[in-house]
């Protein structure tokens, strides 16, 4: 390979991997550039999912990290939001267990539901604190209108068929 193509193969990588990791931040090393960020902190943290997690977790180097908003961002709650992920830290990895995120408004905290596949399938804190120890919960389901709505299991019919 040319060198000049080997620079700017380099060169776009260490830009495009400066981009993606200049907006997060480990909670346990993250010095709060203003109020606003020293409250979310705060906020998060007081969480009793989030104090349980690190008792939890404790031996396993529990930690978040915060992803600042995104203004390019085509989601709504990414642009205007941060984003925490709750998760683990060893082995040279973070291991998210799950997403949070946070109006830097309102400071109304809401939960990234993974297993629906809708654009920006956000759920109010108080939402996810009612379903998430509901068996519903784990099963793949979307929300409609503030209510989580199980999916049919079409696996179980197609494997009769076979």
């Amino acid at each position: 390979m040319k060198p000049l193509i080997k620079f700017a193969l380099l060169f776009t990588a260490l830009v495009f991997y400066g981009e993606l990791v200049a907006a997060q931040y480990f909670a346990s090393s993250y010095k709060p550039k203003n109020k606003t960020e020293k409250l979310i902190i705060s906020k998060i943290r007081a969480l009793p999912e989030i104090k349980e997690w690190y008792r939890v977790a404790k031996k396993s180097k529990p930690d978040l990290i915060i992803n600042d908003p995104d203004p390019s961002s085509t989601s709504s709650i990414t642009k205007y939001n941060y984003s925490i992920q709750v998760g683990l830290s060893n082995l040279d990895m973070f291991r998210t267990s799950y997403y949070l995120y946070i109006d830097p408004k309102t400071f109304k905290i809401y939960y990234w539901d993974q297993l629906d596949d809708a654009d920006d399938p956000i759920i109010t804190l108080q939402q996810w604190r009612y379903w998430r120890k509901r068996p519903e919960f784990d099963k793949p389901h979307k929300w409609s209108n503030g209510k989580l709505v199980v999916l049919k299991d079409d696996t179980k019919k197609s494997s009769k068929h076979h």
